[in-house]
């Protein structure tokens, strides 16, 4: 199956104007050496990547589609491409190890005389050690390679790493739920024991959990750009805004925990655990303790 065939069936508006972004850029000879594509599922983040990984190196390419036919295409089809490198997390995080490999593999000439393509899938789990190292290659890229990182949530790289690519935002697929919404405005009022023993599992049993949790991070953002502006116009979901006593601080910790929630299940991390974490620290943050 062609590269372009296999997203034939996910169409989101906002994969689809990155794709074609991508098309424009191929087209022009004006692609950036490194791209983070953030937001979106994961697997619409890695297919876009196979994508691209496909398109720069078709013998056949036909307006910045990949042919599907000849030899490249049908190895990039097949998951054998030897000049493509894909790196997963390795348990929670990416390593400084798979970093070194990853640097490696750079090193060396294309094996098919074209563009060496490596994907760092949950790149937001790097480990610091990992994220300084990725950063001298984003610093001094090899000729002919690519770097394209994946994230669910592009906040938790460093700034100087994301100062470094081109990033491409796939959107969320779900939109904003509802039921996200009424969760953190139940949560801003619960003790650690409703938190732990009425409120968890009910998330955990919410078939769109990432979904629930994008639209709970929107709902504590909405909070703190209400408590520094005070203008309701900046407010992304104002007909679900309920004010809470949090000072900005806190909430942008709230903010960030969610966040750090949604990357660990991204990354197919322990459900019940990640939850778990996430009720512990937002209990911290929203009892009523210093700031």
């Amino acid at each position: 199956m062609a590269a372009g065939e296999q997203m034939a069936g996910v169409k989101p508006k906002a994969l689809m104007a990155a794709r074609r972004q991508l098309q424009q850029a191929l087209q022009k000879g004006k692609l950036a050496h490194a791209y983070l594509l953030a937001g979106g599922s994961e697997a619409a983040r890695i297919e876009l990547a196979r994508y691209l990984a496909a398109a720069l190196n078709c013998r056949e390419p036909r307006e910045g589609e990949p042919c599907g036919r000849c030899r490249s295409c049908r190895q990039m089809a097949g998951g054998n491409h030897p000049d493509f490198y894909l790196f997963k997390p390795q348990g929670t995080t990416l390593k400084i190890d798979q970093i070194r490999e990853l640097e490696r593999q750079l090193a060396f000439r294309a094996f098919q005389g074209g563009a060496r393509v490596a994907v760092l899938a949950g790149a937001d789990a790097m480990t610091e050690a990992a994220a300084n190292c990725l950063l001298k290659t984003l610093e001094e890229p090899p000729e002919g390679a690519y770097l394209i990182l994946l994230a669910a949530q592009p906040d938790l790289l460093l700034p100087t790493i994301r100062s470094r690519c081109q990033e491409l935002h796939l959107g969320w697929e779900s939109g904003v739920s509802p039921a996200g919404v009424t969760y953190w405005n139940r949560l801003t009022r619960a003790g650690l024991a409703a938190m732990l023993q009425e409120i968890l599992p009910e998330l955990e049993k919410e078939n769109d959990l990432q979904g629930v949790l994008q639209a709970m991070a929107l709902a504590c953002r909405d909070q703190l750009v209400w408590q520094l502006t005070g203008a309701a116009t900046l407010l992304l979901q104002p007909g679900c805004f309920l004010p809470v006593p949090l000072s900005p601080r806190k909430l942008w910790r709230c903010f960030r925990l969610i966040q750090a929630a949604q990357a660990a299940i991204e990354r197919n991390g322990n459900r019940r655990l990640a939850l778990e974490v996430l009720m512990f620290n937002l209990h911290r943050e929203l009892a009523d303790t210093p700031v």
